[in-house]
């Protein structure tokens, strides 16, 4: 059976790292709020089959979890989870982390993806005994004349290797000078 692996925000700017995971030999299970954006995920993979999309909300609570008990009975246990879950789900990264706990005592890793301003906010992030935590936060591209945001293809790259990498902090871009961000 291949690993199993969770994308939360997958068909949006992560969709690149979908296809690169189900390139990789992963059953991809794909969480989006867009039906065509996630059909345009399963469409494009390399191995349709391989690609599960789940049409949830994170912020609703009750049915994210649901969700990812249900994926995790059909197709196994998730070694690995990228996550880009915005801020205003504060309670979600912890349930989602608690979820995935339950029903694996292996150990696997969670990739979270944060905002540029992430950096400003060191607040500890408690995972269960199992997870090994890693984070990426994004930044933005500096030139002499300029900055601006990273693009779509940027931000999944970074995110790509920091996943071959698996080190506990990935910055994508820099985060430095602040007062230079676009």
């Amino acid at each position: 059976m291949k690993p199993h692996v969770l994308v939360v925000g997958g068909s949006g700017m992560l969709k690149e790292v979908c296809l690169w995971l189900v390139d990789q030999g992963y059953n991809v299970s794909v969480i989006g709020r867009t039906k065509k954006r996630l059909d345009d995920v399963v469409n494009e993979a390399s191995d349709s089959s391989s690609v599960f999309p789940i049409s949830v909300d994170y912020r609703n609570e009750e049915l994210f979890l649901k969700e990812i008990m249900e994926i995790q009975h059909k197709r196994g246990p998730i070694t690995l989870a990228v996550s880009w879950i915005h801020s205003d789900a504060r309670n979600t990264l912890h349930l989602l982390t608690e979820q995935i706990s339950n029903l694996s005592n292996n150990p696997w890793r969670l990739f979270h993806v944060k905002g540029s301003s992430a950096h400003l906010s060191q607040g500890h992030i408690l995972v269960p005994e199992h997870c090994l935590y890693r984070q990426i936060v994004l930044g933005f591209i500096l030139s002499d004349s300029y900055s601006r945001w990273l693009t779509n293809k940027e931000i999944a790259a970074g995110i790509i290797k920091a996943i071959q990498w698996d080190q506990e902090e990935s910055i994508v871009g820099t985060l430095e000078p602040w007062e230079k961000r676009p």
